[in-house]
């Protein structure tokens, strides 16, 4: 997809503590350059996609990227029995669920099998449309539109890290949470990661279009702590998912640690690796 000048933004602070310095992360990819905050770390797309670049990339998003793979679909179905099992041992039976970025609800179908009542916003009008068929959800903004009910269990399954202002959206979520209910945030790119830090743009999870940030655990824990919210869980799945392939995946690493030591470019995409992905969940006391 083509994009032109005017649906790009310089971002001149760190979206996530708003300090103004930092130092060039990895190369550009597709025109886009990725930078490290000085104060708080958090890696961030420089010259990324306004609202008007980030509708049209989501415009037609469900058909073309999300759901073009049926490979891709089954994994992820797979993925949605992993994370349910996540977070099934915190939430009250047959509570409200709420899930942020719920694309075509196929994650809230999981839960609405269980016995919860499912609700769900979407930026993306298509897969807004697709979820509305099968539960009440919202289009648009999460954190501009206005809700009369509060939730037991409100989800970010990978989805904060697309958000072009992810504290509003937090603190949107946190207004709307029930006493002793909880936020969910998984299938989040871990910033830790060891394939983060050695293969940088070439990491597997660094897609500059979408995934306009990469955090750490410790961006989260500050943030819903100081929020007073417990920490309940953190878990990085890995060799529980149908992404793990070990040998292969530790070879690849191999050949790029090699290529690294010899001052060479990795030429590669890193596989799926142990810490790549981010399991969170908090409670609010």
């Amino acid at each position: 997809m083509g994009f032109l000048s005017n649906d790009i933004e310089v971002v001149e602070s760190c979206p996530w503590c708003g300090d103004t310095n930092y130092d060039l992360w990895g190369n550009k990819v597709r025109g886009f350059q990725a930078v490290k905050c000085h104060e708080c770390g958090l890696i961030y797309i420089y010259n990324r996609l306004n609202l008007d670049g980030l509708a049209k990339y989501y415009e037609n998003y469900l058909s073309q990227i999300h759901q073009s793979d049926s490979k891709a679909n089954e994994h992820r179905e797979k993925m949605y029995e992993l994370e349910y099992v996540l977070i099934k041992p915190y939430v009250i039976k047959s509570g409200r669920v709420f899930d942020v970025g719920c694309s075509g609800g196929y994650f809230l179908d999981l839960f609405h099998k269980k016995g919860f009542s499912c609700y769900g916003v979407e930026f993306g009008k298509e897969a807004a449309a697709e979820a509305s068929k099968k539960h009440q959800v919202w289009q648009g903004d999460f954190s501009e539109i206005s809700f009369s009910e509060k939730f037991d269990l409100i989800i970010f399954r990978g989805v904060i890290e697309h958000i072009p202002n992810p504290k509003a959206y937090l603190d949107k979520a946190l207004s709307l949470l029930k006493q002793n209910g909880v936020v969910f945030i998984t299938s989040t790119p871990d910033a830790l990661a060891f394939c983060c830090q050695l293969f940088k743009e070439k990491w597997n999870q660094h897609e500059p279009e979408e995934h306009l940030m990469h955090f750490t655990p410790r961006h989260f824990d500050e943030y819903f702590i100081n929020n007073g919210l417990e920490k309940l869980l953190e878990e990085h799945l890995y060799e529980e998912t149908p992404y793990v392939d070990i040998e292969n995946d530790i070879l690849k690493v191999s050949d790029a640690i090699r290529m690294k030591r010899k001052g060479e470019k990795i030429s590669f995409r890193s596989p799926a690796f142990w810490g790549n992905m981010l399991s969170l969940a908090y409670k609010k006391a």
